[in-house]
């Protein structure tokens, strides 16, 4: 299946678990894009002790997920 997920937002939470939806469907082979815009592009700045951002992005790119910003 193909999956897109469009992020505007950059709140931890909300960014962290559209990337863990998004490494949980690579893993299921899935085919998965992420389109950032508006703050949404500010996803991998986001520093937060409970949901690790950059940790799950990590992993999203690490499967093969692909990001597209605007």
């Amino acid at each position: 299946m193909k999956i897109g997920i469009i992020r505007n937002p950059n709140e931890p939470e909300t960014v962290w678990n559209a990337f863990r939806f998004g490494v949980t469907s690579l893993l299921m082979e899935h085919e998965v894009k992420v389109f950032l815009l508006g703050k949404g592009v500010e996803s991998e700045s986001i520093q937060d002790k409970k949901f690790n951002v950059q940790e799950q992005i990590g992993l999203f790119v690490e499967h093969k997920g692909q990001i597209f910003a605007c």
